[in-house]
């Protein structure tokens, strides 16, 4: 079964630009400077956009309070560590981790048009929202992406062959351009599901699939409120991709690795970026020609039962994306209840129906 279990019928739909000013109001009463308020926004948004309500503006409420608890910082300058000709290292100083990621991305972007590829890891991050967008920023400037994190809490997915969990849930994401075609976007979490996705089937009333993970004993569940730990996805597959997710967002941007975790650590997120430059390479009009090309040949491909057409990583996001901005996001029914409390709590309503 399809890990993407968390698309519920729609109960509602909201224009784009009315969520996004409501989520810039009320990151910006919780005490974010209005400029990153309104970046926060764009990342929440966009990914309800897309469909990926997990990463959307259902953050606003534990981003509000984790400002609360003094864990994320409004206003944190962020510093530069180090800097080499083609790597930077940054310390973050748990600022919003939207804001941290795109300085990031964009210090790599800047390296990779200065050389052939830029890597910059972050420090004392936080959650920073769909690794897809950060990608998406490079494939805007000519690069092919990679972008990974670390999460924040304590393990949560387990280790292949273990009742005890090892990694965070974080994210690996690429992202390819392309030319008339949509970029191709490989975002994925290293456990069989985003955990965001498990909260919405809570929230919605949905059931899980039995192999997102298990219960306090250990046993399958396909209920969302009982589920504790995630399964890796593809077994040692998945484990495989969290190792590497983990050296690279934890070890290696000095955030720690889940599975030596204490609570003096926790929220402390590692983020990484790397772009590389197509022109360093190759032309960059050849370069989205040939990827046009494999795209066609992937879509002429003759469907399995089931399915109308082949499509490419990332294109179910973006024709959901194409939908919503012509008629608003469609949200599930009951998802923006909490979120519309959050708002009141800081004076903002909702309005969703204006």
């Amino acid at each position: 079964m399809s890990a993407d279990f968390a698309q519920a019928a729609v109960g509602q739909r909201v224009p784009v630009d009315r969520m996004r000013v409501f989520t810039t109001n009320v990151m910006h009463a919780a005490g974010v400077p209005e400029d990153r308020a309104a970046l926060i926004a764009d990342v929440l948004v966009e990914a309800d956009a897309r469909g990926v309500f997990s990463h959307g503006v259902t953050r606003v409420t534990p981003y509000a309070a984790e400002i609360r608890s003094g864990l994320v910082v409004p206003d944190a300058t962020i510093r530069t560590l180090q800097e080499r000709p083609a790597t930077a290292a940054l310390d973050a100083g748990g600022a919003p981790g939207a804001v941290s990621a795109q300085v990031g991305m964009q210090r790599a972007i800047n390296l990779a048009n200065e050389g052939a590829a830029g890597l910059v890891c972050v420090h004392n991050g936080r959650h920073f929202g769909p690794a897809a967008h950060w990608a998406l920023q490079a494939v805007e400037a000519g690069c092919v992406a990679f972008v990974t994190s670390s999460g924040g809490g304590a393990s949560g997915v387990l280790a292949f062959g273990s009742r005890t969990p090892a990694l965070t849930n974080g994210p690996i994401a690429w992202a390819l351009p392309a030319g008339r075609n949509f970029p191709v976007v490989a975002d994925m979490a290293v456990g069989f599901s985003a955990l965001g996705k498990v909260r919405v089937a809570a929230a919605t009333g949905q059931s899980i699939p039995a192999d997102v993970g298990v219960d306090a004993e250990g046993n399958p569940t396909t209920d969302p409120n009982q589920l504790v730990w995630l399964n890796p996805f593809a077994g040692p597959k998945g484990f495989g991709f969290g190792i590497v997710m983990e050296t690279l967002s934890g070890i290696l941007a000095g955030a720690t690795a889940a599975v030596n975790r204490t609570p003096d650590h926790l929220g402390t997120v590692g983020q990484v970026f790397l772009a590389i430059r197509v022109e360093a390479f190759r032309p960059l009009a050849e370069f989205v020609a040939d990827m046009d090309e494999t795209i066609d040949a992937i879509h002429a491909l003759r469907p399995a039962e089931g399915f109308d057409r082949v499509l490419v990583p990332g294109e179910p996001e973006w024709l959901r994306r194409a939908d919503a901005l012509e008629r608003g996001i469609g949200y599930p029914s009951g998802l923006l209840d909490p979120v519309a409390e959050t708002g009141r709590a800081y004076g903002v309503e909702p309005e969703w129906d204006a």
